[in-house]
């Protein structure tokens, strides 16, 4: 099955699509966990506070985690001193437990049944040439004064491994968690489904925001769309790369109480899940999207490493975008000084668990003028480092790279003979050729930034390999961040 395990728990509640203009005080697009979080934490107040989702809630990015909840990150600590000090890195580690409290608070308070389990995390090596990586994250750790030990094994799985091990982190279901958050809004948010945002004009007092229902009027408008649907204003394609990374989730007999990432060139990740069935979820080959566009292949080469450890066939099968900034801090809070009621929650950097819920927090104590201790980390307009801005022009040159090459050489070597590409009329076009032999013909150009797309063998999707949209084989979108259909002309 070509989908995610979590998808199965979405709930069948819908939401009404058919909406006149009106006004509100807040309006939150998105529903995945950073949106739904921020709803419930405003849901109290004497705001008026209204959601839109472009498809179903929770259908989107926070369906495809392996929902880890863990300060145990590959190595960001040692990473944040490296790129700031040490003061911004034990920062985010506090805004991580911080996070992570307030998902086992809500869970305690209202009894969620959400398969919470509480586990060791662990970041482990194969080879000699990264155990400097390693004892570089246990060092500031220590520091930090965090309970850390080194390991040589993981259970059942790796031995000769060199590695460490905290306590106190936790796996869940997150499509549950939100499932449930969902059910405590009430009338208190207004919800719909289906309503997808497409621009947003800024008015001497409000936002305008369009969408493709109605024309909503907003005081405060709080983008949680995984990435944001505009270029102007943040400018977040110059800020963030896009990384996929592939997973498979298989039945078990007995899960571990652990989970676990490796560090270095080959990253994979482990966890444990039981509700009916037990399974173990394992997740890697994770790239930079401007750097590899055979997806396909790379979901074999899972497999094949899966098979090797576990011995075991998939029983889900699945693939995910992250969003990765150019520091490896979370992008959270107001966009920028000439539009402080427009914030945004992007770049989680492959732990959205904890930096969702964390978004959820800060942007709703920014709209309640509360104090909160992370604003200032997180914000939008932070300064600009020496090791971010070589960051920058990494990721510039890998986007002008892929960007050329889709326009230069569209037939790839992994295509079959039922993807073709033709010029008619001057303008490029994409086919696919399904099953029953029927064409389905495309621009082969992304609304968004006009990059070129690839075709997925693997969804029957075309693919922006620039900014992550994504588009079904008849030029529907799926995903941003373009909001648009490819065109037809």
């Amino acid at each position: 099955m070509f989908d995610s395990i979590w998808r199965k728990s979405i709930s069948k509640n819908n939401y009404d699509n058919k909406i006149e203009d009106f006004n509100t005080d807040v309006l939150i697009i998105g529903g995945g966990l950073a949106g739904i979080s921020t709803a419930f934490y405003l849901k109290d107040s004497n705001m008026d506070v209204c959601l839109i989702e472009s498809n179903k809630i929770c259908s989107g990015t926070t369906s495809l985690t392996t929902g880890k909840i863990t300060y145990l990150q590959d190595t960001i600590y040692s990473q944040l001193e490296s790129m700031y000090n040490f003061t911004i890195s034990k920062k985010y580690l506090d805004s991580q437990i911080y996070a992570s409290n307030l998902i086992k608070e809500n869970i305690d308070k209202y009894k969620i049944d959400c398969d919470y389990k509480k586990n060791d995390s662990y970041i482990f090596v194969y080879n000699n040439e990264d155990k400097k990586k390693i004892d570089k994250e246990y060092n500031i750790l220590n520091k930090m004064n965090i309970n850390v030990s080194k390991i040589k094994t993981i259970p059942n799985i790796f031995n000769n491994i060199y590695g460490i091990k905290v306590s106190n982190t936790a796996v869940f279901n997150p499509v549950k968690y939100i499932n449930f958050l969902v059910s405590k809004l009430n009338e208190k948010v207004k919800i719909y489904e289906n309503v997808r945002a497409l621009e947003i004009e800024k008015s001497s007092s409000k936002y305008i925001v369009r969408t493709t229902s109605n024309v909503i009027k907003a005081k405060y408008v709080i983008v949680c769309t995984h990435y944001p649907f505009f270029v102007v204003p943040g400018l977040i394609p110059f800020k963030t790369h896009i990384e996929k990374s592939h997973v498979i989730a298989s039945k078990i007999d007995e899960i571990q109480y652990f989970n676990a990432i490796s560090v270095g060139n080959e990253v994979y990740s482990i966890r444990y899940h039981k509700d009916k069935d037990s399974y173990v979820i394992f997740a890697g080959e994770s790239y930079k999207m401007s750097n590899h566009i055979d997806y396909e292949k790379r979901q074999e080469e899972l497999r094949l490493k899966f098979r090797k450890i576990f011995n075991l066939k998939p029983n889900y099968e699945w693939s995910i975008h992250d969003i990765t900034s150019n520091d490896l801090l979370p992008i959270i809070g107001s966009v920028n000084d000439n539009n402080p009621n427009l914030l945004i929650a992007t770049a989680f950097n492959k732990w959205g668990m904890t930096n969702s819920v964390l978004a959820g927090k800060i942007m709703s104590d920014i709209v309640l003028k509360n104090d909160n201790e992370y604003i200032d980390l997180f914000n939008p307009k932070r300064k600009i480092t020496l090791k971010r801005s070589e960051n920058f022009i990494v990721d510039s040159f890998n986007i002008s790279k892929i960007y050329l090459s889709t326009k230069l050489n569209k037939n790839k070597s992994f295509y079959n003979d039922r993807v073709k590409f033709e010029n008619i009329n001057g303008k490029s076009y994409g086919i696919y050729i399904d099953k029953n032999n029927k064409k389905h013909i495309v621009r082969n150009l992304c609304p968004h930034m006009k990059c070129s797309l690839i075709f997925n063998y693997m969804d029957k999707t075309w693919d922006c390999p620039c900014h992550g949209s994504r588009f079904d084989i008849d030029g529907n979108i799926i995903k941003g961040p373009s909001v648009y259909d490819i065109k037809k002309d």
